[in-house]
């Protein structure tokens, strides 16, 4: 019972104090506090993560969040606009995209796959009108210590996989500067040690 009351007075402080959470909660006639101190700490967190993020590069946030729709904004780099809505924490913050060869891309961790989803990629890639039909994977792009280049995938695992049953020979990505500290996160253990 106690606790209840803590999550209702951090409710109310939110709904008074934070003005875009504080619209939402005045909004509706009935909320669960829990809930909303749970959005809070998202927000929070969120914000943090953006600000904090060593590949930020001077953009505004891509994405704002106003707890009834998501907005969609709009940046121009010097190559093109590119829609923003499709983008990642990873890559907000970069506009160029590249072909980059199948080839030399890894993908460590093996892909679960809804066989739909890859068909339905498949028709849309091969009638694409316009680059942003299908929008870029990311890659985590590592320079090896004697100035080799890494690209591993492990996220757009439909995107990839389309393009490689239609065997084309480039896939659209943004490269994302990374190091074998970041690919530890995703691999742990079995991550490299040491890239030429």
């Amino acid at each position: 019972m106690h606790k209840n009351k803590q999550q209702v007075a951090a409710a109310q402080h939110i709904a008074v104090n934070e003005p875009t959470l504080g619209q939402s909660v005045r909004m509706k006639t009935s909320f669960n506090a829990a809930k909303i101190v749970q959005l809070a700490a998202m927000e929070f967190i969120s914000q943090f993560i953006r600000l904090a993020s060593r590949r930020a590069t001077g953009f505004s946030p891509i994405l704002q969040r106003n707890r009834t729709t998501v907005v969609q904004k709009q940046f121009v780099t010097h190559r093109q606009a590119h829609s923003t809505m499709d983008t990642t924490i990873h890559s907000a913050g970069i506009g160029e995209i590249h072909m980059v060869p199948m080839s030399v891309i890894q993908r460590p961790i093996p892909s679960v796959l809804d066989e739909k989803k890859v068909q339905s990629l498949m028709e849309t890639i091969k009638g694409e009108s316009s680059e942003d039909e299908v929008p870029p994977i990311d890659l985590l792009w590592i320079s090896g210590s004697e100035g080799g280049d890494y690209y591993f995938s492990f996220g757009g695992c439909h995107r990839f996989e389309a393009y490689k049953r239609l065997q084309r020979e480039a896939i659209k990505a943004k490269l994302v500067k990374s190091t074998l500290g970041d690919l530890y996160h995703y691999m742990g253990s079995s991550a490299p040690k040491y890239l030429a």
